[in-house]
């Protein structure tokens, strides 16, 4: 579902300036925004696992990814929206590595095959979302576009609750790395918006900084 939203709202866009009275400039934040905390969260997801286990936290994204997808529903401006729209890409931003990490627990010995039918949803989901966003948009409001999680993902956070393995006994609490965060989150986040803005000087320099920043971490 997280990637699907990636890419389901750019073609909502127009409307939502139109129905939120908002300028453009500020509604292409209710994008930009989902995609940075994306990129804010995603370096947190190993030590997550170590800490609490795999099974929690893969609940406690998908519940927190749902929760956000109805806030986001049921925005009042744009401003709300996009705030709603930061906090379901921090949940986001932890479903997706998540749900492969725990997959992979789970399968086993049918890893191969299980890796083969979990992959192609994953790919094909950031295609379909402006397709699945025009059919919407065709018939219904764009707060459609976020109920659409809903049903899902109340239907996926049963199945969890049910089939995966408790893996808390496993859990090997480790040291969060603070340097490395501090590197990591905010170059992806460079990375991303000054890709996003290439054409401006603003982009290139966050460009660099990500570079650096990339380099001091790997170093």
């Amino acid at each position: 579902m997280s990637q699907l939203d990636a890419t389901i709202v750019n073609v909502s866009i127009p409307d939502l300036v139109t129905t939120l009275h908002a300028p453009f400039s500020t509604v292409q934040w209710v994008v930009s925004g989902y995609l940075l905390a994306l990129a804010l969260t995603l370096p947190l997801n190993g030590w997550l696992v170590d800490r609490f286990g795999g099974r929690t936290i893969y609940l406690g994204c998908f519940a927190g990814f749902t929760v956000t997808s109805a806030l986001c529903a049921l925005a009042w401006s744009a401003p709300s929206l996009i705030a709603f729209r930061v906090l379901q890409g921090m949940a986001g931003g932890l479903l997706a590595p998540m749900a492969q990490m725990t997959i992979a627990r789970a399968a086993g010995k049918q890893l191969p095959r299980v890796a083969s039918a979990v992959t192609l949803p994953i790919l094909l989901a950031p295609l379909l979302g402006p397709v699945v966003a025009g059919g919407i948009l065709s018939v219904a409001s764009w707060r459609w576009i976020f109920l659409l999680n809903l049903p899902f993902g109340l239907v996926a956070l049963l199945l969890a609750s049910m089939f995966l393995p408790d893996d808390r006994q496993e859990c090997r609490p480790r040291r969060l790395d603070i340097a490395g965060l501090a590197l990591l989150s905010p170059a992806l986040i460079a990375l991303l918006y000054g890709t996003d803005h290439i054409g401006q000087r603003t982009g290139q320099v966050l460009l660099c900084l990500a570079v650096v920043m990339g380099i001091l971490y790997l170093r």
